[in-house]
């Protein structure tokens, strides 16, 4: 279906389709910010990092002993 006419933004206009340009991602530009978001990217990595040594603790996994597992690729 072509429709061709002068208020195709009334017409097709959809609220609330695009999300608020302030719930957006921004990427940080100013100097404090890059340095709070790589801080926030550490303090996320050490808690996965612990959480998942934990399970692999409960799981009776040593971390220390895994150069004798390839995951399962054939030389």
């Amino acid at each position: 279906m072509y429709y061709v006419g002068i208020d195709t933004d009334k017409k097709f206009n959809v609220p609330g389709f695009w999300p608020d340009p302030k719930t957006l991602n921004k990427i940080p530009t100013e100097p404090h910010e890059i340095q709070a978001e790589l801080a926030r990217m550490k303090a996320a990595r050490i808690e996965k990092r612990k959480r998942l040594e934990k399970k692999a603790e409960e799981l009776g996994i040593d971390l220390n002993n895994l150069d004798q597992y390839d995951g399962g690729n054939t030389k």
